[in-house]
């Protein structure tokens, strides 16, 4: 029986276990009866129950976990999977055991960096640039790439990109394009290297009346922020390649922060305005619209080919792209305005559907207000569905499903985004997370979603956790194949390949 899923190499936050498939071909070998299998190795890494799936021609996979209860170490060594034809692994099959070579590391937040893998970049093919605020117009933070768990491998880490003081958990979110990625903080605009985190260029807005920066987008080698507050606000553009200002426009908000913008079609679109509302600029820096809106700040503008769409807590309202007219507004009934921030963005499903929920909400009262995970029918112009939680972040979507982090119950929820029906929840598993940090990332095998204490990749299929790591962060998947960690102490780099 010869193993065809290669070696394990698996990051393991402490405390924590993980699922492991390992999948062999028998050749020349057919087990007697039912194959059954138990696991052992030298540093008591694996637990011994062993699940056996038959797959069809010879083909078994052997699923494993991990004890929880490991000390923060590397761990190298092998696996020995036991073959039986009994369930209590007494009596062996006529090929009695496979072995499969381990690297683990067990990490927590105290342990030392156990060293950069600094690997050649190369483009992953359909995947495109992290470009705003969950990393695409729609904001559905959805990459079509298949991970294999065992290339998750750390690349480097670096101190903390930025420190925003924003609303948005005092981070702004980066974004990636050509080999590089981008972050606003301490009232500057900094590039960096994909490769190992350094610095290359930075664009200081200390010489604005009201110095101040907002989350990022990029979009066709340019780079574009609002800046500033109060009547010294502006939409800028700068090269991506060296920091050089391209476009500098003009726009007016209060003290707010927002998310990012996002571009499409030539034009760039961002919260602002001194008593809320929506800005279009042509990506030369002529103005195309603003249009009011209620006051509320910290959202994003989602974007197709139809509409650009503002969620703003109270309605969803949709903007012709190039003159601003509204198209239609769908009233949230079902929304209070405590707070003046929105906390997120809209995300654009299939079939007219729309999702948002008023995120900043979630967090008052210890989240005893709450709100709802709402479904805005675009086609049709009405509310469809509301699941009431506390959904305190932008939820993730792919292929029908919505993936939405609430506080209460404290779960990550797979909803089906026709009718808002719960087809699957995990709960993260340590006493001490009692939140999430930020809007989780999904590819097309894996959710990555992050807590108040660790980062896990969950397999979309059995609903385990196949990596951790202990640091929660804002998440991001570059076109280079790389998982950004996001925190105020520091950004991690993680090689998906």
């Amino acid at each position: 029986m010869t193993v065809q899923s290669g070696a394990i190499a698996r990051v393991i936050a402490k405390d924590t276990g993980i699922q492991i498939d390992v999948t062999a071909q028998a050749a020349n070998f057919t087990p007697a009866g039912t194959l059954f299998a138990s696991a052992s190795d030298s540093a008591g890494l694996v637990q011994p129950a062993v699940t056996v799936t038959a797959n069809g021609a010879g083909s078994y996979t052997f699923t494993l976990a991990t004890l929880a209860s490991q000390p923060a170490s590397r761990y190298t060594g092998n696996v020995t999977i036991k073959l039986c034809s009994d369930a209590p692994c007494t009596v062996a099959q006529a090929v009695p055991s496979i072995t499969v070579p381990y690297d683990v590391t067990v990490q927590s937040n105290l342990s030392a960096w156990p060293g950069d893998k600094l690997t050649a970049l190369s483009a992953l093919s359909g995947v495109a640039d992290w470009a705003t605020f969950q990393g695409n117009n729609a904001h559905t933070g959805y990459v079509p790439i298949d991970i294999n768990a065992d290339k998750m491998v750390l690349r480097w880490k670096r101190g903390a990109v930025n420190n925003n003081g924003s609303n948005y958990g005092a981070i702004s979110p980066l974004v990636t394009s050509n080999g590089r990625f981008f972050a606003s903080g301490d009232k500057k605009l900094t590039a960096y290297q994909e490769s190992d985190g350094a610095p290359l260029w930075s664009y200081d807005t200390t010489g604005l009346t009201y110095a101040s920066v907002n989350p990022p987008a990029v979009d066709g080698g340019v780079v574009y922020m609002a800046a500033g507050q109060q009547q010294s606000t502006y939409m800028m553009a700068f090269d991506a390649a060296d920091g050089s200002l391209r476009m500098k426009s003009t726009m007016t908000s209060q003290w707010e922060n927002y998310l990012s913008p996002i571009v499409q079609n030539g034009a760039v679109y961002t919260n602002g305005g001194s008593y809320g509302g929506i800005y279009g600029f042509a990506t030369t820096g002529e103005q195309l619209f603003f249009s009011s809106l209620s006051q509320t700040s910290g959202w994003s503008p989602a974007g197709d080919a139809r509409a650009i769409y503002a969620y703003t807590g109270d309605a969803l309202t949709l903007f012709e792209p190039k003159t601003g007219t509204v198209l239609s507004s769908i009233k949230d009934t079902g929304f209070t305005n405590y707070v003046y921030q929105v906390g997120g963005s809209a995300v654009i499903g299939a079939n007219g559907g729309v999702y948002a929920a008023a995120y900043a909400n979630g967090y008052l009262n210890g989240g005893n207000i709450g709100n709802a995970l709402t479904r805005f029918d675009t086609l049709k112009g009405f509310v469809d569905w509301r699941v009431p939680g506390v959904y305190r972040v932008t939820p993730a979507y792919a292929d029908g499903v919505l993936y939405a982090p609430n506080a209460n119950p404290y779960r990550i929820e797979a909803r089906a985004e026709a009718t808002g029906a719960l087809l699957w929840s995990w709960i993260p598993p340590l006493s001490g997370e009692t939140s999430f940090f930020a809007s989780p990332v999904v590819t097309k095998n894996l959710l990555i979603t992050s807590t108040n204490l660790n980062t896990y990749a969950i397999d979309l299929k059995s609903h385990k956790v196949v990596w951790s790591y202990p640091a929660p962060g804002y998440l991001a998947i570059s076109q280079n194949g790389i998982l950004y960690i996001q925190n105020t102490d520091g950004l991690v780099a993680v090689n998906l390949k």
